[in-house]
């Protein structure tokens, strides 16, 4: 891949000629600086277009392995959190409303088989499921899927959002794994988030695509065109049940107005300088760390406008125990390049004011 300066686009090379790629110069080269700056150990950021496909960015840095390409189409991190969006999928789609609440407490960091079990003493916490995916309450998952699912179901639902499947793609993309437990705590745990469960930012991104798009799949093209013709997108695949796909957008948008990803997004909303004025985006955080040796994982899986989805977004930042940036950062800097470069799109998404 090289970058056309004549076009202002990226190019590679095919048999017969040359492709264009989908790349968007201006956000991949922002992405790749704030990777670079943030000094991340192992980043990466794709933006993709849930409508068309069309890969937008695919912006890698590694500091720990300088020169790694191919970052963003390994499955080289723990899913986390982000694996209870299927699990919630999952559950609506067994009947248990958004609205639901579980009373419980304790299993902040790490789950035991006792918080499984209502204890009216110590249960003075309570959260609709709504609740739990915004502020990624890992009990509120483990008890409803210990309730809910079995392992059956949860693989089914796995398996519709791409895991354990090979992703269609002009470069070989290393399949997510969800290695799906029958023992039944062992499930809990896996529906909470810490599970055998490893996914690719390619992957994130089309799962935040899919809810963005109805559930529909569209796959991920990075050629614009070859050898002078235009490369059409592929036909949708409706995987995920509209009204289900519309309730996990739904569902989404609490992570960014009140839940784990509101720090990070918080000013953008406010300050009308902001690139993300008006913009309302909806998503899901995920983290995660090894001990030995010491990886801290971090993720953020997203898309917007909320209303009329432009964009999806994932980001994945592995970090050591100093560190600089985290995923949600890089995810806001994404966004904010993609409507600095579309302000058409920002201007219809932001309110309209009334008239007094």
């Amino acid at each position: 891949m090289s970058y056309d300066r004549e076009r202002d686009a990226y190019v590679a090379p095919t048999a017969k000629g040359q492709a264009t790629l989908t790349l968007d110069p201006k956000i991949q080269g922002k992405l790749e600086r704030f990777l670079s700056d943030g000094k991340v150990p192992w980043g990466a950021a794709v933006l993709i277009e849930p409508k068309t496909g069309r890969v937008i960015a695919m912006a890698e840095h590694s500091r720990a392995e300088p020169g790694a390409r191919g970052i963003s189409l390994r499955a080289l991190a723990p899913a986390a959190s982000i694996f209870k969006i299927v699990t919630s999928a999952a559950l609506l789609q067994q009947g248990i409303d958004a609205d639901h609440e579980v009373c419980f407490h304790g299993g902040r960091h790490r789950l035991q088989p006792g918080l499984l079990r209502d204890d009216p003493r110590r249960d003075h916490k309570c959260a609709t499921l709504t609740d739990a995916l915004g502020h990624s309450t890992n009990v509120v998952f483990a008890k409803l899927a210990s309730r809910g699912l079995s392992s059956d179901l949860l693989r089914s639902e796995a398996s519709r959002f791409l895991f354990n499947t090979e992703i269609p793609f002009s470069w070989r993309v290393e399949p997510s794994t969800a290695d799906i437990p029958d023992d039944d705590f062992r499930l809990a745990e896996t529906a909470a988030g810490f599970g055998p469960v490893r996914m690719s930012p390619l992957h994130a991104a089309l799962i935040g695509a899919m809810v963005a798009n109805g559930g529909s799949f569209v796959a991920p093209r990075i050629v614009e065109s070859a050898d002078g013709v235009s490369l059409p997108a592929a036909a949708p695949r409706q995987l995920i049940e509209p009204e289900i796909a519309s309730e996990l957008a739904r569902m989404m948008r609490t992570t960014v107005t009140e839940g784990t990803a509101r720090r990070a997004f918080r000013q953008d909303f406010r300050s009308s300088r902001s690139p993300l004025h008006g913009v309302e985006v909806a998503g899901k955080t995920g983290s995660l760390a090894d001990r030995s040796p010491y990886r801290d994982y971090s993720w953020f899986v997203g898309f917007a406008p909320v209303d009329d989805p432009q964009v999806a977004i994932a980001v994945v930042v592995v970090n050591e125990k100093l560190w600089h940036v985290r995923a949600t950062q890089v995810a806001r800097e994404g966004l904010a390049a993609y409507f600095s470069e579309h302000r058409e799109l920002r201007a219809a998404a932001a309110p309209t004011k009334k008239r007094r």
